[in-house]
C-alpha cells in the first residue's frame, strides 16, 4: 500500500457505493465519505457490515457535501487524499417518485456534469491525488436505440464513444443514458485539456444486481436501486416492453472499481462489465434459476414463476475487463441465486408484511 491511502468515496449510501466501501475497507484503505447530510453518513457508519469491521474514526469518516453540482463542493473533501472514487450520480427513480419531465435534463444530465467536472477540478487544486475511478454505465457509449431493440449486431466494447443526446427527454432512462455520456464524455476531454498529474479510470456496468445490506425490509426492495426491476419479474410482472439482457453482479462491480486504483493497472481507460458473454442474459432464465434453487419459494408464494420480461440483445464485450483484473464475471444465474437468498431472508423476518402479492 502507497503511504497515503486515504480514498475519498461517494455515494456510499446508494446501492453500487455501499459494497464498494466494504470492499475499499477490507482492502485496506482509509475511507473519507461524500455524503449528502449527517444524517445519511451515520446510517452507512452503523450499517451491520461496516460495525463488524470495527473502523476507528480515523480509518473512516465522512464529510457532509449538500449539493454535489455547486462550484467548489468537492474543494475540502479531497484535501490530502490519494484516491478518489465517484459512484454519486442521479438515477432513475426505480419505482420512487420520478422528476418531473420538464427537470430531466436539469436533474440528470447538468447534476452529473456539473458534479464530474466540479471534483475534477477539486482534485486539480490538491497534489496528493494519483487516481480518479468514476462510475460510469454502458448507457454512456452505446446509442438509445439499441436499448430500445432499433440496433443491429455491432459489438460495443469500453473504446466506443457516442455523441451527447440533447434532448428533449421523452423518459427517465433516456435522460439517465444522456447523463451518463455526459459525464464520460466531458470528464475525458477535461483530461485532455488539463493534463493533471492524476489519471482517471471509468467503469461501465450494465444492469446492477445482487445483495443491497441497506434494504432491510420487504419495502425498500421495490425503490431505490436495479433489484427493484429484477425484482418485479420474480413477483410475476407481466411486461411487453423489451429491456437489455447486459447484467452486472455488485460484488464484481465494486471490487473492479477498487482494484482500478492499483498501479498495476494502467491509468486513462475505461472498462465495461457486463456478465454472460457478449450476448448477455434472458431476463426470464431468473425464473429457471428459481425454479431450481429456490422451489419452496415458489409453492408458497413468496416468488412466483408466471413474470414476463422479453429481452433485447446488446452486444457488449468485456473480456478486455476480465483478463485485466483476472477475474470471471459472476454470471446472471449466480447473481439471481444471491439476491433471491437476500429477498427470502428479509421476508421470512418480516413475514407478517404483506409482500410478493
Amino acid at each position: 500500500m502507497v503511504a497515503s491511502n486515504l480514498l475519498v468515496l461517494t455515494g456510499a449510501t446508494g446501492f453500487l457505493g455501499f459494497k464498494t466501501l466494504d470492499v475499499a475497507l477490507k482492502a485496506g484503505y482509509n475511507v473519507r465519505l461524500v455524503v449528502r447530510s449527517a444524517s445519511k453518513g451515520d446510517k452507512v457508519l452503523a450499517a451491520p457490515s461496516i460495525k463488524k469491521l470495527d473502523a476507528s474514526s480515523a480509518k473512516l469518516s465522512y464529510v457532509v457535501v449538500p449539493d454535489i453540482a455547486a462550484p467548489g463542493a468537492f474543494d475540502d473533501a479531497v484535501k490530502g487524499a490519494a484516491y478518489v472514487i465517484h459512484c454519486a450520480s442521479p438515477i432513475p427513480s426505480f419505482g420512487d417518485k420520478a422528476p418531473n419531465p420538464e427537470l430531466y435534463d436539469q436533474y440528470f444530465v447538468q447534476t452529473a456534469r456539473k458534479a464530474s467536472i466540479g471534483l475534477l477540478e477539486s482534485i486539480h487544486k490538491t497534489d496528493t491525488v494519483k487516481r480518479v475511478i468514476f462510475t460510469s454505465s454502458i448507457a454512456a457509449n452505446i446509442p438509445l436505440r439499441y436499448f430500445v431493440g432499433h440496433g443491429d449486431d455491432k459489438i460495443f466494447d469500453a473504446d466506443n464513444r457516442i455523441p451527447l443526446d440533447p434532448g428533449p427527454y421523452g423518459v427517465e432512462f433516456q435522460a439517465y443514458g444522456a447523463s451518463k455520456a455526459a459525464s464520460l464524455n466531458s470528464s475525458e476531454a477535461w483530461m485532455k485539456e488539463n493534463s493533471p498529474e492524476f489519471d482517471l479510470i471509468s467503469i461501465l456496468p450494465g444492469w446492477i444486481f445482487g445483495r443491497d445490506e441497506l434494504c432491510t425490509t420487504p419495502a425498500d426492495f421495490e425503490t431505490g436501486s436495479t433489484n427493484s426491476v429484477l425484482l418485479s419479474l420474480l413477483k410475476g410482472s407481466q411486461s411487453a416492453e423489451p429491456l437489455m439482457g447486459n447484467v452486472s453482479f455488485v460484488d464484481d462491480v465494486a471490487r473492479i472499481q477498487v482494484d482500478a486504483l492499483s498501479p498495476s493497472i494502467k491509468g486513462n481507460q475505461a472498462f465495461v462489465v457486463t456478465s454472460d458473454g457478449i450476448d448477455g442474459a434472458r431476463w426470464e432464465d431468473a425464473i429457471e434459476t428459481v425454479r431450481k434453487h429456490f422451489p419452496e419459494a415458489l409453492s408458497d408464494g413468496r416468488l412466483k414463476s408466471n413474470g414476463k420480461q422479453p429481452t433485447v440483445v446488446v452486444r457488449v464485450d468485456a473480456r478486455k475487463t476480465e483478463k485485466t483484473f483476472g477475474i470471471r464475471l459472476t454470471s446472471f444465474d449466480d447473481q439471481v441465486k444471491s439476491l433471491s437468498h437476500d429477498l427470502i431472508g428479509i421476508f421470512t423476518t418480516w413475514h407478517h408484511v404483506p409482500f410478493l402479492v
